[in-house]
């Protein structure tokens, strides 16, 4: 280590990262220098002495930036895992304090805090079975007094209070609907009797399409179509109509009643003691 922190600046924090980037940084420094040496040795077939003797001292000066890059590449290159294993035993190191840490306070909080909350929880579940057991009687008042109006009814059946308070209503079945533009359809009611022809009734009638609306905000247009007229073929033609459709439906569906309070179990705090609602 001591070799490889005179690779950094004064005070620069050693790490995985941090010898990775100057790997790249000298290996791109690398790069850089051998790209200048092919053009510093390039035209040599063309050069005066004095010129050659130029380009190879400048040559050499690029070679011993190269083989220094290359040195201080394989170095950092060398340290890396070194650095990597140490980096890891620390974070594993640190992990572990932090595991004991939680494991020191969720064991008080267990020890302490936990004896604190049950206490609460005692209190709090003693009230809460109080009011169950009036809500209770309550409905065991309601179921008599209903059976005893069937026979004899001098006064409507009493609702529970789990259908006053305790259920939404009923989504009931309907439709929205809004003016849009229509294809209309007109088809022709069956032809008059005659004395040698009876025809079966049948009113004139429509069929009403909601038109498809194109990019440009109108309705794009339908053929016509074939309509057996008996025994004749009539072409109906559609007309453009702004009708009212129906533009959505909704079904029926139940209101949702709430968990009955009879399923409600409230255990003990403590070891030992009675459980608090149902009571027993």
């Amino acid at each position: 280590m001591n070799m490889i922190s005179k690779l950094f600046a004064p005070k620069t924090a050693i790490t995985s990262a941090t010898i990775r980037a100057e790997i790249e940084r000298a290996e791109s420094e690398i790069a850089a220098h051998r790209a200048q040496l092919e053009g510093v040795l390039a035209g040599i077939a063309v050069m005066n002495d004095s010129q050659h003797a130029q380009a190879e001292a400048d040559a050499a000066t690029i070679k011993r930036a190269i083989m220094r890059l290359e040195a201080r590449a394989n170095h950092l290159t060398a340290e890396l895992p070194t650095v990597i294993a140490a980096e890891e035993a620390a974070a594993k190191v640190a992990a572990d304090d932090a595991l004991r840490q939680r494991a020191e306070a969720a064991r008080k909080a267990n020890t302490k805090e936990a004896a604190k909350l049950l206490a609460d929880y005692a209190v709090h579940a003693a009230r809460v079975a109080e009011l169950i057991a009036k809500l209770e009687a309550l409905d065991i008042e309601t179921t008599a007094v209903n059976a005893t109006l069937r026979s004899n009814p001098v006064a409507e059946a009493v609702a529970g209070y789990d259908a006053i308070h305790r259920r939404s209503p009923d989504r009931a079945a309907g439709e929205r609907r809004a003016v849009r533009k229509c294809w209309v359809y007109r088809y022709p009611g069956s032809p008059r009797d005659t004395d040698k022809v009876k025809f079966q009734y049948e009113a004139p009638h429509e069929v009403v399409r909601q038109a498809d609306i194109g990019p440009d905000g109108e309705a794009i247009p339908v053929p016509a179509v074939q309509h057996d007229y008996y025994g004749r073929v009539l072409t109906i033609i559609p007309t453009l109509e702004d009708r009212e459709v129906v533009i959505e439906r909704v079904s029926f569906r139940p209101g949702q009643s709430e968990a009955p309070l009879s399923s409600v179990r409230l255990p003990p705090a403590f070891s030992g003691e009675d459980h608090i609602w149902p009571r027993g």
